[in-house]
């Protein structure tokens, strides 16, 4: 009898486990300034440890874009992917989870607006860019 509990508990383990949605994050981005004139940017990305990375200041140029590597981080025995937590561009900010992603992503594509910065589908930004 035990043995069917133990059965039992293990495919509603299993169940239980693959029902989980994959996480909403991304480790690299493409920024395109909408704006009329040029902006400046920075990237906050939260590391493994809990800690914050932020990128220097960067300007993006109207109409251009800007791509945010992967930052990859020292964790002594292993490396690990930092994961991008915030995207400021002048007063416009846009924390995460952004919108539209459903799966660890990378290059995910951002457009800033004159009143917004909007997480794009990767597969909609060339007809944003245009």
């Amino acid at each position: 009898m035990s043995t069917i509990y133990f059965v039992i508990y293990i495919l509603f383990l299993l169940l239980t486990i693959s029902a989980r949605p994959a996480p909403t994050i991304i480790y690299s981005a493409v920024i395109y300034n909408g704006q009329s004139s040029t902006i400046q940017c920075n990237v906050i990305w939260l590391v493994p440890s809990g800690s914050m990375l932020q990128s220097d200041p960067f300007s993006i140029r109207k109409g251009n874009i800007y791509q945010v590597n992967e930052r990859i981080i020292d964790m002594g025995t292993w490396e690990a992917r930092a994961i991008i937590n915030k995207i400021q561009c002048g007063n416009l900010v846009l924390n995460s989870p952004f919108k539209g992603v459903s799966a660890p992503s990378v290059n995910w594509k951002f457009l800033v607006q004159s009143d917004r910065i909007v997480s794009v589908a990767p597969d909609l930004f060339s007809s944003h860019a245009n």
